[in-house]
C-alpha cells in the first residue's frame, strides 16, 4: 500500500493576522476544506495559534488542504502535526 493512501489525521495549528478570526473562518469553511464533520473541525484556541483544524484521510488529501488553507491572505504561519 502506498503510504499517501493510508488514512491519517492532521492536526494544522494556524496563526492568522490580529482582528480576522471571523474572516479566516468563513474563508476556511466557504471552500469546503473540511469534509467530514464527524471527525474533522476547527477551533478557536488561545496562545501561539488561533485556531486549530484537525483534518482525516489520505495524506496526499491533507497535503492538498493544507496547501489551501496556507493560500489563505489572512494566515501568518502554520504548523502541521501528523
Amino acid at each position: 500500500m502506498n503510504p499517501q493512501d493510508r488514512s491519517a489525521r492532521a492536526y494544522v495549528l494556524v496563526e492568522i493576522q490580529p482582528g480576522k478570526e471571523k474572516e479566516f473562518k468563513d474563508d476556511i469553511l466557504s471552500r469546503g476544506l473540511l469534509v467530514d464533520s464527524k471527525e474533522e473541525r476547527m477551533d478557536f484556541v488561545h496562545g501561539a495559534f488561533d485556531f486549530v483544524i484537525i483534518l482525516c484521510g489520505a495524506m496526499k488529501e491533507i497535503d492538498r488542504r493544507i496547501i489551501e488553507i496556507r493560500k489563505s491572505p489572512f494566515v501568518v504561519k502554520t504548523e502541521t502535526l501528523i
